[in-house]
């Protein structure tokens, strides 16, 4: 492919992102209006992913989800959820009935996904 191609295709890939954001922006709307009380984001959107274990000396053990080791389509769906929730360490996301915490630390990596069991988060 020539760099004219290249081009082209990575704008058109952050044309769509931007329009599956907008997308859940729009499912998150109508739920909340509607009242609804179960997730509109399955956990398995997540769950789906290859998860390596980790461990530090301030979170213990986690586990991280790397771009190139998941099939790219879930893995950019998963973290244009949390990008778009600004979920952060400190702002980690999850729903009711959720089993996990995830976050994405898009200062420092763009290329992986954080997560951490919930009943292991001391509050």
């Amino acid at each position: 492919m020539s760099e004219e191609n290249d081009r082209i295709l990575e704008i058109l890939l952050n044309f769509i992102d931007k329009i599956e954001i907008a997308c859940f922006d729009v499912k998150k709307s109508i739920a909340e209006l509607k009242g609804v009380a179960k997730p509109i984001i399955p956990e398995e959107t997540f769950t789906v992913l290859k998860w390596q274990s980790e461990k530090g000396p301030i979170l213990g053990d986690y586990e991280v989800a790397y771009k190139n080791q998941n099939a790219l389509e879930n893995w950019q769906h998963a973290y244009n959820i949390l990008k778009e929730n600004n979920s952060v360490i400190s702002n980690p996301f999850h729903l009711e009935g959720y089993q996990y915490r995830y976050w994405i630390y898009p200062e420092k990596y763009d290329d992986r996904i954080f997560r951490k069991k919930l009943s292991e988060v001391k509050s």
